[in-house]
């Protein structure tokens, strides 16, 4: 009975620890849904422009759109789509 007990206790100390990891992350900007909200990828960018891909890749390549460069993706700021 005990035991049981004692990982009862154990199982929600690690619950509110993951808890409190999620909130640090949100409060210091790190957590992944953030980051997907502020991000987009081209095929999105055309979408909620409603212009192709193409257009996309030479808005970039003219400076038109911020965005950031990972490798061969292209995460682009859902702000300058405004």
């Amino acid at each position: 009975m005990e035991q049981k007990i004692a990982i009862i206790h154990e199982n929600t100390i690690n619950i509110i620890l993951e808890q409190q990891q999620k909130i640090l992350q949100l409060l210091q900007g790190k957590n992944r849904n953030t980051e997907q909200s502020v991000f987009c990828n081209v095929r999105e960018a055309a979408q909620i422009l409603c212009v192709s891909e193409q257009k996309i890749r030479q808005m970039i390549d003219n400076d038109e759109l911020k965005y950031k460069k990972l490798g061969r993706s292209i995460r682009i700021y859902r702000s300058s789509l405004v």
